[in-house]
């Protein structure tokens, strides 16, 4: 009877119906009959008893015929197998990788895992049947397997060699699973290599074991040696298995099995010296032995078209030297190597074939492919050296390695060519010199050997500066010359400088240079290039040497060396503007060009935005502090500190093209107090920043605002210019560590974040907005959005929610209070079933005040449930809101009536309602500030409310409702009226000139607070006459005189009143106080002199009348008499009258003399 296979697709209506008839033979089944009978074949298990037997396979033999089937998805299939002899197994499966093999020993799946060497080794402990199944976990896939007992030598019968002038051994694979066998004649504790190779591209493995089949060969060594080390007692045996094959099967591969402990077979080759051609060994053997004088470093190594190091064992066929590392042989003796290429061993404390060299040119010959040259210095131990060879150029090229007498490694290539090669260990040195180029191997080389801690005969580098007629040094090579070296003296550079390489127009080839000071180190360096520079640390009061390097073809070049600390020279001056301050400019140069402008502010704790801006976006800038540390370079801005003077180079690299001119920002951002001038500072962050919006242009350049960020705070900058153009503002984001944190992404913009340690603390960072790469103008309109959960370092919080309650019908402003608050975040009422939301309307700049308005139009009164939902749905439960009956609202405002003046009444009007209410309230204010005690209907105004705003505030009242209050229009108040003269003020006192006049007050209504006079005459105001009394002058003398009183009285406008006139009268005469007295001698022809005696109030004149004998003598008026013959013997008076203006006169007469004499 033909085979068949049983399998399943597990399709859901199938295993349904299997399911079913599973229960229903159960049911029928009488008590106590084995369910074994009745059990179905499903997904998980199989019944053996539908399951087919195929036969095991044999060593050599192709997998059996029924053994390829191909399963549909997830469908499965059974198998079974006899096991004849305990042991090891080996199941092969080709094809069907997603085809899952297990094999069953009853219900209980055999372990065919072998942690090493993974899936298909399976243990089999017993003879009998057992059970192999298959299971497709995906597509349909075709699959074929077979199983194969290891533990049996049936089958096994050639024999493999293994000394190394054997060939491989050569058979053929009947198939993908098949498993071929071979014996090994060897003996416990040799070691081993076993290999595997198809003759078509294919792949295969081979393991050694013993009588178990199994590898008995560890995956690898503790000691990393190759080659197994045969365990037990043997004998021993090769397995392979071809799983592929190019040309399908029977496909043809070899076996090699080589003994590597104490081989046989193997080539003796010698020792190779210096300057001399690698060892070929006719015929070509797998194996070579050489003998090593005595311990120490060695070069081994394999040369076909190129040289390869090899691994080196030792007789008992372990691992001395490895590859990867420098190879250390640890004592004299034969050692191996394994290869089929020829060989180049050198002894590297051996000096045979070196040749000597002096320091500058070398040249020599590689005269044999593969060879290794050497070179011996006359250097001692502690000098520095440079090799230098060419950047380029025909091939060979020399590579170059330098050791010490007793083979030590001391440098490599990069030491050597950039000058810093310090020789350390036994003198003398040796330079090593080999080729990795293969077309062609051979031919010429040069070498070019400086001593850099002790450099002589150097040309000078002299100082340049910025300006166009900057001094430098021109280098030429060609000719045989590809290097030359020049020296910095030691008295004249700074403490940095830049070292500029330009080749010469129609200069091709590429040049290098590397800056060493006395000691041979190195303290800058540039990469090969047309033209490049780059900033040195120079060491003062010491002289350093430039290296350059280039090819040996006809090239020029020129080195320039520029200042960067404060004493720089050539830089524009650039003093540091304040923010939003105006850029600077200039021409930006050729690509390649420094330009050099010097930076100023006024303290080293003030942090300045540097920036470069070009129509063409390729300008760069790099900026030094005073002292010519490098702070920044790059093609965006950065910020700097520590200095007072920076020198910032704007540049163009020479690859790119250079716009004519260039803008240029030097903006204060910070001081040592803090944010600069013109800053923002920004209370909160929490969701970002913005937006804000303005105008940027070449005379505002830049936007400043301090953030309160967190330490690892992320922002996405959402920025537009508001005209539509497409060029934006650029934002730059420095924090404390000053890094610029904006990188711009295609198409979605720029991301900026802030980048310090760990803190809870702010750590506060500066953003600015700065005009686009090649617009003059941008109308910005800026955000930051915080990409991460939250920016800052404020926590999320809910606080307090007021007021509490609200009147139905009207709309409510409530107030949230928290931190971290959210434009999003709503506050929210429930009651029975029912919801309102307000609508957010603000939220403040700190974020701890959120504004949002209740609708409570048609708002049933009672108490709700409010709550906070955050922006991420968060809810805050807080207290109660109670919705009460609609206030009283006011239809028309209260009006106040009366005369709006100090004195008056003014009465307030209730004005109307919406509601009549039952009873009201008033508050009379003053400019808006409620007047103590003034609660009445009516208000009588005070003196001290003058010119003030009057307004009344009615409360109205009705029980079950909320007052509701109105504000009626204000109304200025004036001054009240003037006091009125009931009674004219009357003039007291004697009306004459010299007296003193009294005004009278008069009487008046209302009482006045004070009074003022003015006196006239005939009309006219008298000047400074504002008395209540008045003497009168005698240029008053009969005019009419009266007097105006005027009444004031505080906040009222003032009254006057005016008296009847008097007529001014002639004053008193003057009286004397004493008698004229007359003087002189009295006798004819004398002169008598008249005194005018005293008088009050004082004359202002007087006049005389002389007598004699009482009779006024003719024409004798004045003061002075002369006596004549007539008066003799007469007795002589004279009488004085004393005049006063606007008075009448007085008189006096004085006592008479004696008679006349002769």
């Amino acid at each position: 009877m033909p085979r068949h296979l049983c399998t399943t697709a597990r399709s859901a209506a199938y295993t349904a119906l299997l399911l079913a008839l599973t229960v229903l033979l159960s049911l029928l089944a009488p008590m106590g009959t084995a369910q074994a009978k009745t059990r179905a074949t499903t997904a998980a298990t199989a019944d053996t008893e539908n399951c087919p037997s195929f036969p095991l396979s044999a060593f050599g033999e192709a997998a059996p015929e029924g053994n390829t089937l191909t399963l549909p998805a997830e469908g499965t299939a059974c198998y079974t197998f006899t096991v004849e002899k305990p042991g090891m197994h080996r199941l092969v499966q080709s094809g069907g990788n997603e085809v899952r093999i297990t094999v069953h020993d009853g219900e209980e799946q055999v372990e065919c895992y072998d942690p090493y060497w993974g899936d298909g080794w399976c243990r089999l402990e017993r003879t009998g049947e057992f059970t192999l199944r298959l299971a497709n976990r995906w597509d349909p896939s075709t699959v074929t397997f077979a199983l194969t007992p290891l533990a049996t030598d049936e089958g096994c019968t050639a024999q493999v060699p293994t000394d190394w002038a054997s060939p491989p051994f050569v058979a053929r694979a009947a198939g993908p699973t098949a498993v071929q066998c071979a014996r090994l004649d060897a003996k416990p504790g040799e070691r081993y290599t076993d290999d595997v190779t198809t003759t078509r591209y294919g792949d295969g493995t081979s393991w050694i074991t013993d009588e178990t089949g199994a590898r008995i060969c560890p995956p690898f060594n503790e000691d990393d040696s190759d080659g197994c080390v045969l365990p037990g007692d043997g004998p021993y045996r090769v397995l392979t298995n071809v799983s592929a094959s190019e040309g399908g099967f029977p496909a043809e591969y070899a076996l090699k099995v080589r003994r590597t402990s104490d081989p046989v077979g193997c080539a003796r080759v010698p020792l190779n010296t210096y300057n001399s051609a690698p060892t070929t060994v006719t015929p070509v053997t797998g194996c070579k032995t050489f003998t090593a004088p005595h311990a120490g470093p060695y070069e081994v190594y394999g040369v076909d078209s190129s040289r390869t190091k090899l691994t080196v064992y030792d007789r008992a066929g372990k691992t001395v030297c490895a590859p990867w590392n420098g190879c250390e042989l640890p004592a004299a003796g034969d050692y191996t190597v394994r290869t089929d290429d020829a060989t180049l061993i050198l002894d590297r404390s051996s000096t045979a074939g070196c040749e000597s060299a002096g320091l500058g040119l070398h040249r020599s010959t590689f005269a044999s492919a593969g060879e290794i040259d050497c070179v011996q210095l006359p250097l001692p131990a502690g000098a520095r050296l440079a090799a230098l060879t060419p950047l380029s150029g025909p091939e060979p090229r020399p590579d170059l390695t330098l050791f010490d007498a007793r083979g030590a490694y001391v440098c490599g290539s990069g030491g050597l060519s950039d000058g810093t090669c310090a020789l350390t260990g036994t003198a003398p040195f040796r330079l090593q010199v080999s080729t990795d180029d293969a077309d062609p191997a051979t031919g010429p080389y040069a070498i070019a050997l400086h001593r850099t801690d002790a450099a002589s005969g150097c040309q000078a580098l002299p100082a340049g500066d910025f300006t166009e007629q900057s001094a430098s040094a021109r280098i030429t090579t060609g000719g045989g010359v590809f290097s030359q070296c020049l020296s910095i003296p030691a008295d004249a550079h700074s403490a940095a400088e830049i070292l500029q390489l330009k080749a010469a127009p129609g200069t091709m080839s590429t040049a290098q240079f590397s800056v060493l000071d006395k000691s041979g180190k190195q303290v800058c360096f540039v990469y090969s290039s047309l033209h490049t520079w780059t900033a040195c640390d120079l060491a003062p009061g010491v002289a350093h040497t430039v290296l350059v390097t280039g090819r040996d073809t006809t090239a020029t070049y020129s080195l320039t060396r520029r200042d960067v600390t404060a004493t720089a020279k050539g830089c524009t001056p650039n003093p540091a503007t304040k923010v939003g301050g105006p850029s600077s400019g200039g021409p930006t140069g050729t690509p390649g060009e420094v330009r050099c402008r010097q930076v100023t502010t006024a303290d080293t704790k003030d942090t300045l935005h540097i920036n470069v801006r070009d129509a063409l976006g390729t300008a760069n800038i790099v900026s030094f502090g005073a002292d010519g540390t490098a702070l920044c370079q790059s093609n965006q801005a950065c910020a700097v500190t520590g200095s007072t003077r920076y020198q910032v180079l704007v540049t163009v690299p020479s690859r790119l093209k250079a716009a004519p001119d260039h803008r240029f920002d030097a903006v204060r951002i910070a001081t040592a107090t803090g944010p600069a001038e013109g800053c923002v500072r920004v209370p909160n962050v929490s969701y970002g920043y913005g937006p804000v919006t303005g105008t940027l242009d070449e005379a505002r350049s830049t936007f400043c605002a301090v953030l309160p960020t967190a330490y690892r705070d992320r922002f996405d900058m959402e920025i537009s210019d508001t005209t539509g153009a497409e060029e934006t503002a650029v934002p730059s984001l420095y924090d404390a560590s000053l890094g610029n944190g904006c990188i711009r992404f295609i198409p979605s913009g720029y991301e900026c974040y802030v980048d310090e340690p760990y803190t809870k603390e702010v750590t506060p960072s500066t953003l600015i907005l700065s005009l686009p790469e090649t617009a003059p103008k941008t109308s910005y309109k800026a955000k930051a959005v915080c990409s991460v959960f939250r920016c800052g370092t404020e926590q999320f919080s809910i606080g307090t929610v007021s007021p509490e309650t609200g009147a139905t019908g009207g709309k409510v402003t409530v107030k949230v209070t928290g931190t971290a608050l959210h434009e999003e975040d709503v506050v929210r009422l429930y009651a029975n079933g029912r919801q309102i939301e307000a609508k957010t309307t603000a939220v403040s700049a700190d974020r701890r005040t959120l504004t949002a308005v209740l609708d409570l139009t048609g708002v049933p009164t009672g108490t709700w449930s409010l709550s906070v939902i955050t922006h991420n749905g968060v809810q805050y439960l807080r207290n109660p809101f109670t919705v009460t009956a609609a206030r009283l609202t006011s239809t028309k405002p209260p009006v106040i009536s009366g005369a709006a003046k100090v004195g008056a009444k003014l009465t307030a009007g209730t004005g109307s309602w919406s509601v009549a209410p039952s009873s009201y309230a008033y508050q009379w204010k003053a400019d808006g500030t409620a007047i103590a005690g003034v609660t009445a209907a009516t208000y009588t105004v005070p003196a001290k409310l003058l010119g003030k705003k009057i307004t009344v505030t009615v409360t109205a009242r009705r029980s079950g409702h909320p007052d509701g209050q109105s504000t009626s229009a204000a109304v200025t108040v004036a001054k009240g009226d003037a006091p009125k003269a009931t009674a004219k003020p009357v003039i007291s006192g004697k009306v004459k000139v010299g007296a003193k006049l009294t005004a009278g007050k008069g009487t008046w209504a209302p009482k006045p607070s004070s009074y003022t006079y003015r006196w006239k005459a005939d009309g006219k105001a008298i000047a400074g006459a504002t008395g209540a009394t008045y003497t009168v002058p005698a240029k008053l003398l009969g005019k009419k005189v009266t007097v105006t009183v005027t009444a004031v009285l505080t906040g009222h406008t003032s009254g006057s009143a005016t008296s009847a006139a008097v007529k001014v009268a002639k004053g008193d005469a003057p009286k004397a106080t004493a008698k004229p007295v007359i003087s002189g001698k009295v006798k004819v022809g004398a002169k008598l002199t008249a005194g005018k005696g005293k008088w009050t109030p004082a004359p202002t004149s007087y006049s005389y009348q002389w007598y004699a004998n009482g009779k006024a003598i003719a024409k004798a008026t004045g003061s002075k008499l002369t006596l004549k013959a007539a008066q003799r013997g007469k007795k002589i008076t004279v009488k004085v009258t004393a005049h006063r203006t606007g008075h009448t006169s007085g008189a006096s007469t004085s006592t008479a003399t004696k008679a006349v004499a002769r």
